[in-house]
């Protein structure tokens, strides 16, 4: 065993310094002394196989450290990678199965559904008649991978490639975020439990379908799922010939998309046409190799920041994207603000759905990344999964603006944590413990208004916004008012019942009392739970 382990240690010294060499002659043939630019980039990592198609899908999902142009032309890599042979298929399934392969299927198709960088997919049927699809990771690819990446640093680093791109890309962070994404990606046993949490969040949801994975075959390198027989997305022709109606299914989809991301958290990341199938009805996702996440803190924030950028708040947009992102060094505010108040008024003109959503993600993550701040790699793979969706979109529906389902589905939710029950219980919790403190309050009113009469009451105020400052102190002159007059009547309710209500004339005026008491409390308690959860916003 030991023996065995030197000999592949040493041959991967060998073909480590045969593949720098490699490197070396592509990045000469294309001549990068000279410059990059977005193609030269593409068939640059075209050129050197899959690590590096990798590399560049990464990039694509990057819009935070890639300009649009580059962003738009490494997206072309999804395709266009060379298939494993049949026969090569076959041996990886032998080894995964202990060479039982046809025990288990009936036959599996020589032509493959698709062929990526990591891993090919090919039909299959079982020995029980079911159709499925088994996805085969390529042969050493994980081990590959990782030597191309130590590699390519080495590479890198000898030509001074980095100083080409000067503040576009840090390639140091794109390789190790691959490194880390490939580790994940690679275990098919995650994906499957990705597949299977998607279909918890979403099975009640009866207009999606998510394939069934054949768990007792799903090994680290083999994943065996049902078979989703239906129309890709873009079959557009197809699907009108059948029936379907187009604006429906792009409204259910962006609905879902943003559901995915704004009320669970947990999002497909690259819902691009060759990943959804539409099959008896429903949208089909597929290949959940690349998934999102969102914490309950940035998920808050983010459903704030779209508030915020609806309602054209500079300083809660900063605000909020500080505390999202990691900011390198002193921030320039006034710069910050003045850029991020540039694309809101670029887009401030134009009806929610005229908004160019790519347009608007690339130009806030560029101004993001020239004043230092880098959000989490979930945000940004949000970002770009939106980017993909409109894309996805405009072959289905162009008229359908995710802009505007974003909007709306910010607003039932904010609808719905208002209507929260441990929220609501709370907030009546506080206005109970608060009715026993009115007691007090004639008192402590009598107190306050002789010591203003007097001239004794003392307001400390720093006004930082004068307008601002005025509309809330007059909100606060009507409540007060309305406190007053509210402590009135439910007062003077008290003092007729000590004194008894014996005519129908002192019945009516006591039930008066109480209801226009009753309707200033429930009055007030609104006003102030309204305003807390804007001092939360």
């Amino acid at each position: 065993m030991i023996q065995k382990m030197k000999k592949v240690k040493e041959n991967n010294s060998l073909s480590g310094k045969d593949r720098l060499f490699e490197i070396l002659d592509v990045l000469k043939k294309h001549d990068v002394f000279r410059g990059i630019d977005p193609v030269k980039l593409r068939e640059i990592l075209q050129e050197l196989g899959p690590t590096y198609i990798k590399v560049g899908q990464i990039l694509s999902n990057r819009p935070d450290m890639l300009p649009e142009e580059y962003i738009e032309e490494l997206s072309k890599l999804r395709s266009n990678v060379n298939p494993m042979s049949y026969q090569e298929i076959l041996d990886i399934l032998k080894e995964e199965y202990d060479k039982k392969l046809f025990q288990i299927f009936l036959s599996i198709d020589r032509n493959p559904l698709g062929s990526a960088s990591i891993a090919q997919v090919h039909k299959a049927v079982l020995k029980n008649g079911q159709e499925v699809v088994i996805k085969v990771q390529r042969r050493n690819i994980k081990e590959t991978m990782i030597a191309d990446i130590k590699v390519l640093k080495k590479a890198l680093g000898i030509l001074r490639v980095q100083k080409l791109f000067k503040n576009i890309v840090s390639f140091d962070e794109v390789l190790d975020e691959l490194l880390n994404t490939t580790l994940e990606e690679m275990n098919f046993l995650t994906e499957a439990l990705h597949i299977n949490e998607f279909y918890q969040e979403n099975k009640e949801i009866k207009y999606i379908k998510v394939p069934k994975v054949i768990k007792s075959l799903t090994t680290e390198k083999v994943i065996v799922m049902e078979y989703i027989n239906g129309f890709n997305i873009s079959q557009v022709d197809e699907l009108k010939q059948n029936g379907y109606d187009l604006d429906e299914i792009g409204s259910k989809l962006a609905d879902n998309y943003i559901y995915q991301a704004i009320d669970i958290g947990y999002f497909h990341a690259d819902p691009h046409p060759n990943n959804i199938i539409i099959t008896d009805g429903k949208i089909g996702y597929i290949d959940f190799g690349m998934m999102g996440r969102l914490n309950s803190r940035n998920k808050e924030l983010l459903r704030q920041c779209i508030i915020a950028i609806f309602n054209n708040d500079i300083k809660e947009v900063e605000r909020i994207l500080l505390i999202i992102g990691d900011a390198k060094g002193e921030i320039n505010h006034s710069r910050l603000c003045r850029d991020l108040q540039l694309i809101l008024d670029k887009n401030k003109s134009m009806g929610i759905k005229d908004i160019n959503i790519t347009r608007f993600a690339n130009e806030l993550m560029n101004i993001l990344g020239s004043n230092g701040i880098k959000l989490p790699k979930d945000i940004t793979m949000l970002v770009r999964g939106i980017v993909v969706l409109e894309g996805t979109l405009e072959t289905v529906n162009p008229e359908i603006s995710l802009l505007q389902v974003f909007e709306n589905r910010v607003k039932s939710t904010s609808i719905k944590s208002v209507l929260n029950k441990e929220n609501m219980t709370k907030e009546v919790g506080h206005f109970m413990s608060s009715l026993g403190s009115l007691n007090r309050l004639p008192s402590d009113l009598h107190t306050f208004l002789k010591s203003t009469t007097r001239g004794e009451t003392k307001f400390n105020i720093e006004v930082t916004d004068s307008n601002k400052f005025l509309d809330r102190f007059e909100k606060m002159i009507h409540r007060i008012v309305v406190c007053i007059l509210d402590v009135a009547f439910i007062v003077g309710a008290a003092l007729m019942v000590s004194n008894g209500i014996n005519t129908s004339d002192q019945r009516f005026l006591f039930y008066l009392y109480v209801a226009v008491g009753f309707i200033f409390t429930v009055w007030l308690f609104i006003k102030m739970y309204f305003d807390k959860l804007n001092r939360k916003k």
